[in-house]
């Protein structure tokens, strides 16, 4: 059993419980609560980030400035959307850090930091530990994955643990990075299995009150020579082949992409790929329920619907846990309750709540990868010149998405007064089948696409420099804010896309804003700071360590007449590095293992940290030098987040450390010529 240490930094009294009372079929403006609180991940119970309010609008944004900021106790930046119940703003970190602020004053109220036992984690579970994108909330209780598997129930009014459950198991290659959802008196959470196709996928339902467990659902079939658990998942065996379960467990993750619908009190989930990589064996088939969006009943999880995306996807591109939005719209025949994803494969898809039943499609991006959709089904087949199996020959393919796909878990909006959907969407191809090297690819980069969702089709978009950018936020005031990790903030006309004002924060923003009123007075409120999720921008390669990577992790809040100012954040100063610069051909090898491993998730590419709780190699000491072999072959420093790597040879460690010894040679020499050309005193 985990051990649990509980900060109080200062007390508060017990906050009334929450009313809750969302109305089924009622508009977000009519709903209680719909102004002073943002009490569900986008906002509403239909997830769709926008707001009835327009205080703050078009016409005078111009005159929107920071009321106040809230530097919080914690080195990473928060990626989740900030819920907000009975004048408390609610947030979670990497390791399952919660705080609660004031939401008029900022004042932190309390912390919560579960004491997590890391020993037996794997690299999958620890890559949980160290990522976190946000909470949720109801009348009674915070809850939020502790990053070890583990979900947790905390006191809204005091952050006191009421319960604790074990989720997926650490010690596999299972780990949970998403925001737990509610609805029906239930918590749902799923898992990611980090691409390695070791693990089943599966959805897991908590009572809310006690934390019982109340079902499971898998995404894949399990061992054919056992009884499946349901007939779903003996009908979903054939699709993969006589002899799957020899080679792979089929992932299939539930990772993010989740919404809960009271219409038809369902669980609407996405599923990751299949994490196959044999393109003669599963190439062609539908590897089921990969790469799908799926209904269960929320009280059982007995299935409902299903749809998938992508036929045999050995590419990553094609998988369903992008961010879901329920929304009526005016469709033939009437208004219609429907399911909106802009699918990482490029597609914005349209699907009937009730039954699963594919309406339309189209792609908000450029795409190349598949041949025409099926306007029946909704289904795509890759094209053939992508698959490089059948012709190891064959000559380099740039496809349209790559892996990374087109959009995933930051925050789309929906306006019903504009009738559109703005997507933080990017365009990010990718080299399949052979080296890149001397393939001329497109350049990546983000953009903002207002989609509408009838007519399927653009009405306007913004390009951006950096590929991936921040969730989006709209609201009745003819406006879209979103932010960006080069630190802007800003504010579009949500009809046109004009920009209508901006506000450099000097930081990093990546999630999804919310608004409220306090007092009367409409506050938006904006979490920013590198670290956390944002480890996806920094994998790209996307975003170099500049001052605004370096500043502290904070909670802005923006109104009409704020005047506040944020500090100046101070640069970081390199170091000399304490050993001599090593051969490059051995620090050449020690870059391809870091790569081969995946450190840039958590390290940042070329060995290159932010402000995060994960150390700056290219500064570490040495007697951390001393002792690289025990942290990375024997997990001495496992429990503070730091995984363990078994199969690394001596050989290896000693390539590693001839790496990030001369990165930290290239870095602080280059800092010491810039500071001698601009005549500032050289540090030492």
């Amino acid at each position: 059993m985990n051990r649990i240490r509980l900060k109080a930094f200062c007390s508060i009294s017990m906050l009334a419980a929450a009313t809750m009372a969302w109305a089924v079929g009622t508009s977000p403006a009519t709903q209680t609560g719909a102004t002073e609180n943002w009490s569900f991940l986008g906002g509403n119970v239909e997830s769709q980030q926008y707001s009835p309010l327009g205080q703050i609008n078009a016409g005078n944004i111009k005159d929107v400035g920071l009321l106040w900021y809230a530097d919080l106790p914690i080195k990473d930046g928060l990626v989740g959307n900030p819920q907000v119940l009975d004048g408390v703003v609610y947030q979670s970190g990497p390791g399952g850090v919660v705080l609660a602020n004031d939401v008029e004053t900022g004042k932190l109220l309390w912390q919560f930091q579960p004491d997590l036992d890391l020993s037996a984690a794997t690299l999958t579970a620890l890559y949980g530990f160290n990522n976190n994108r946000g909470l949720a909330v109801d009348a009674d209780s915070v809850y939020v994955s502790g990053g070890n598997c583990q979900l947790f129930a905390l006191d809204r009014a005091t952050g006191k643990q009421r319960w604790e459950s074990q989720s997926c198991d650490p010690t596999g290659d299972y780990g949970i990075i998403m925001a737990p959802r509610v609805g029906g008196g239930m918590v749902f959470i799923g898992n990611n299995n980090h691409e390695m196709g070791t693990e089943r996928g599966f959805v897991d339902a908590f009572d809310a009150k006690t934390g019982k467990h109340v079902w499971r659902v898998y995404t894949v079939p399990g061992d054919p020579a056992k009884p499946f658990e349901n007939k779903q998942m003996e009908m979903a065996s054939k699709t993969w082949g006589p002899d799957y379960w020899k080679t792979t467990k089929g992932g299939a993750n539930p990772w993010e992409g989740m919404t809960y619908d009271p219409v038809n009190d369902t669980l609407i989930f996405g599923t990751g790929n299949p994490n196959v990589r044999d393109g003669t064996k599963f190439g062609d088939k539908d590897m089921l329920f990969s790469n799908s969006i799926i209904a269960v009943k929320a009280k059982t999880g007995e299935y409902v619907w299903h749809h998938q995306f992508v036929q045999g996807d050995l590419f990553d591109f094609g998988d369903g846990a992008a961010h879901i939005v329920l929304a009526d719209l005016p469709l033939a025949g009437g208004r219609r309750h429907v399911v909106m994803q802009a699918a990482k494969n490029g597609f914005f898809y349209l699907f009937d709540a009730k039954n699963g039943s594919f309406i339309s499609a189209n792609n908000y991006v450029p795409v190349t990868n598949y041949l025409p959709m099926d306007q029946k089904t909704g289904k795509l087949t890759i094209k053939e010149e992508l698959k490089y199996w059948k012709d190891p020959q064959k000559k380099p393919v740039v496809g349209f998405p790559g892996g990374w796909g087109s959009h995933t878990w930051t925050l789309m909006s929906y306006n019903p007064q504009t009738g559109l959907v703005y997507i933080p969407a990017f365009l990010f191809p990718n080299v399949y089948g052979g080296s890149e090297d001397g393939v001329k690819t497109p350049p990546r980069h983000g953009r903002l696409v207002a989609w509408d969702p009838v007519k399927q089709e653009e009405r306007w978009h913004v390009d951006q420099p950096q590929t991936i950018n921040g969730g989006t936020l709209t609201t009745m005031g003819n406006i879209v804010l979103q932010g960006r990790p080069d630190g802007k903030f800003f504010a579009y006309a949500a009809d046109t896309g004009k920009e209508l004002w901006s506000y450099d924060t000097g930081s990093v923003i990546l999630g999804a804003p919310a608004t409220v009123t306090v007092k009367g007075k409409q506050v938006i409120l904006v979490p920013a700071g590198d670290g956390g999720g944002s480890v996806t921008v920094k994998a790209g390669g996307d975003l170099s360590i500049t001052n605004h990577t370096l500043a502290p992790s904070r909670l802005l809040a923006f109104g009409l007449g704020g005047s506040k100012r944020l500090p100046a954040t101070e640069p970081k100063r390199l170091t000399r590095p304490v050993r001599p610069p090593q051969p490059k051909e051995l620090a050449a090898r020690g870059a391809q293992i870091y790569g081969r491993n995946s450190c840039s998730l958590c390290h940042g590419p070329a060995a290159v940290t932010g402000a995060s709780h994960v150390p700056d190699l290219r500064m570490i000491q040495d007697q951390r030098f001393t002792a690289m072999g025990a942290i990375l072959q024997e997990g001495a420093l496992q429990q503070s987040g730091m995984p363990r790597f078994e199969q690394f040879s001596d050989d290896d460690v000693r390539a590693l450390q001839a790496y990030v010894i001369n990165r930290g040679w290239e870095d602080y020499e280059a800092e010491q010529k810039a500071a001698k050309t601009s005549g500032k005193t050289a540090l030492r």
